[in-house]
């Protein structure tokens, strides 16, 4: 039985039973002992014994065991069960049959991520590692939410002595607001070892995203020579050809469709803890895969962190060379930099790679793979076609119910597919979709351009528009192909979020691609162009008048929130405040200001006459961050007659309004709205 507190409705029970005080000797005999429950207020906060159960009695047997003699508990205790911990003998001295446990992210001054323990396949006895040096669990309240951890664990009493033996300890968590105990895991065993050093039977916390800690002030160079070895980054010139001497890495696991917290399973992968030795090829299942050349979401390919090569792939003329290794933290792309890697282009179309231990202080590192070979048959004339509109970029969800909230991450892709719109050609679209366009709230576009018809089959990062930016979460990648007679197709997979695969809302995007190298190398290619001369019609002469007096920046904390993202824009505008004539402010807006949330402002300044048409980018204040919303550009023109125009777009999402300047508003003479000209009265 527990000798210790044990956490409100453990032990297959509302009140676990533990026993008051430590369990009798042999010499003892028979020992009567106290049995008390926790109680709690809420399922953060244990009040260890609240309750007092019937007394039982115990005994000390030869064998190293002990009988209980159970009664029924007290009918006042709510839902009491005995609680059992485990107490077996050791068959080898974990002293000496311990794995290595090298995390330094799990210090004490360590923070910043939420890894759960309960995520890890523990198994035996551990010794602990900061960078080499030895380190220990800490025996004080640990500062909440540091260990990289939400609740951070640590022992409630004293490391033992070598005398001692294996012995059990209480281990405690706290929250911010509780504490320092205020929660009880599991127990878990403990031993010093010659060398001063000690040992750990972790097993699985199993409450809320906890983690165990380690105490920086322990640290201390080891005597003995089992610690871990650390990795020098140095490198080797090589006599001999690892295209043709490599090891086999083929880890489902490691393919960025294996996104554990989204699917709801969990994964202790860890590349820290293998023994990497030489090179290796990567497969998927058995086909031919390659590392990720970009961003990828972290919590991806089987770990936490999702390590990816910073740099493309080289060519077989390049021979071995260098690359660098990145992981994502949420969505900071480069957040954590691990050794680099060896990497060469093989005869045959694949890639072998010098695999290394990753930097120790990243949390639980993984390589990352993703599908490279090519198809047993051309995909150009073998593939799906795919038409419907609702996929459309120019169709919101707002306007057409019917079609609310499509989802690719239902569908079961199989293959490669060529897209249509209304039986004409079309394509995915290259650059930036607004929020709830193509039929869903997360529409799916390609981070950069198709492929040439030399290129072959290319792999393409998809990205997600979503709230907080065009790009700021990606989706799996895929397969593009471009194809003899102007068309590309795409093998599809289930995306990461609730969102739709786009199209371009017409052919009119692709027909104009692949003309000229050059064009296709600008920044017009395959997207429609951007026109960067004078229009057709001269935008000065040929606008719509906005006079929205609610969009002035002195219109501040609204009752009214107003969202520019449900208009029908259409051309060009001229802004006007009750008849007076204005522009957009090119400095930042204060927040909930122009009657919304964020205001939107030119980020770039106006130009000049001479400038003609120019495009400057848009952003919106939020959260104290005068560009927390990178809005889409618009194109803007000075006109004669010191005013602007501007051909307004739907901004990337809500609340979000275009606001016009008041500071300038004249407030003795009124300018009249002109058809093409202006008088002053």
């Amino acid at each position: 039985m527990s000798e210790w507190c044990v956490s409100y409705a453990g032990c297959g029970g509302r009140t676990g039973l533990y026993l008051n005080s430590s369990h009798p000797t042999l010499e003892d005999g028979v020992e009567t002992r106290e049995v008390v429950g926790t109680h709690s207020r809420w399922w953060f906060s244990n009040q260890c014994g609240t309750y007092s159960s019937t007394s039982i009695r115990v005994k000390a047997c030869p064998g190293d065991y002990y009988v209980y003699e159970f009664v029924k508990p007290n009918i006042s205790v709510p839902g009491p069960m005995y609680c059992a911990v485990a107490f077996q003998s050791i068959s080898s001295d974990p002293c000496y049959n311990y794995e290595s446990l090298d995390r330094p992210w799990r210090a004490n001054n360590e923070s910043g991520d939420y890894i759960c323990d309960d995520m890890f396949s523990w198994n035996g006895w551990y010794r602990l590692f900061y960078y080499g040096m030895d380190i220990r669990m800490p025996e004080t309240c640990v500062s909440s939410y540091t260990c990289n951890t939400d609740i951070n664990l640590w022992l409630s009493d004293p490391h033992p002595q070598i005398e001692d033996g294996v012995v059990t300890r209480e281990v405690c968590g706290n929250y911010y607001w509780g504490s320092c105990c205020e929660y009880k895991t599991k127990p878990i065993r403990v031993k010093a070892c010659p060398g001063n050093y000690y040992v750990y039977e972790l097993v699985n916390p199993a409450w809320g995203c906890s983690g165990y800690c380690t105490d920086v002030n322990t640290i201390s160079l080891p005597v003995s020579t089992t610690s871990p070895d650390i990795f020098t980054g140095s490198s080797i010139t090589l006599n001999y050809d690892p295209c043709n001497n490599y090891n086999i890495l083929d880890n489902y696991w490691r393919s960025t469709l294996n996104y554990w917290s989204m699917y709801g399973f969990i994964s202790d992968h860890d590349d820290t803890r293998v023994e990497w030795d030489g090179w290796y090829q990567l497969f998927i299942n058995g086909s031919s895969a390659q590392m990720p050349e970009w961003c990828f979401y972290y919590m991806s390919c089987g770990g936490f962190s999702s390590l990816w090569l910073n740099g493309s792939h080289p060519r077989l003329e390049d021979g071995v060379v260098t690359r660098e290794v990145y992981s994502t933290h949420y969505d900071q792309c480069s957040r954590y930099r691990s050794d680099p890697i060896q990497v060469k282009a093989c005869p045959g179309n694949y890639y072998v790679y010098k695999f290394t231990r990753p930097t120790l202080s990243i949390p639980a590192p993984v390589y990352c793979a993703v599908p490279f070979s090519t198809p047993s048959v051309d995909p150009c004339y073998d593939y799906t076609s795919l038409d419907e509109p609702w996929r459309s970029t120019d169709n919101s969800y707002y306007n057409n119910y019917y079609y609310y909230g499509m989802c690719d991450y239902n569908v079961e892709w199989n293959g490669w597919y060529r897209m249509f719109y209304n039986g004409e050609n079309t394509q995915m679209p290259e650059s930036c979709v607004n929020q709830y366009m193509c039929g869903t709230y997360e529409p799916l576009s390609l981070n950069g351009p198709h492929p040439q018809l030399e290129d072959g089959v290319v792999t393409r990062q998809v990205c997600v528009s979503s709230w907080s930016g065009c790009c700021t979460y990606t989706s799996h990648p895929i397969r593009v192909k471009a194809c003899p007679g102007n068309y590309y197709v795409y093998e599809f997979v289930k995306p990461m979020f609730c969102g739709a695969y786009c199209t371009e809302a017409s052919s009119q995007s692709i027909s104009s691609a692949s003309t000229t190298t050059e064009t296709i190398q600008s920044i017009e290619s395959i997207t429609p162009p951007i026109t960067t001369t004078a229009p057709p019609v001269d935008p000065c002469y040929n606008y719509n008048i906005l006079d929205d007096s609610w969009r002035a920046t002195n219109n501040q904390h609204s009752s009214q929130i107003n969202c520019d993202f449900a208009v029908s824009w259409n051309g060009w505008y001229r802004l006007f405040i009750q008849g007076q004539s204005v522009q957009m402010p090119d400095t930042c807006v204060d927040e909930y200001s122009c009657g919304t949330h964020a205001p939107l402002w030119l980020n770039g300044g106006h130009p000049t006459v001479e400038d003609g048409v120019v495009t400057r980018d848009v952003c919106g204040h939020w959260w104290n961050n005068c560009c927390a919303f990178q809005s889409n550009p618009i194109k803007v023109k000075a006109c004669p007659g010191d005013y602007y125009v501007y051909e307004f777009v739907s901004p990337t999402g809500c609340s979000l309004t275009y606001c016009a300047d008041s500071s300038n508003i004249n407030t003795t003479t009124t300018t009249v709205k002109p058809e093409t000209t202006t008088d002053e009265i």
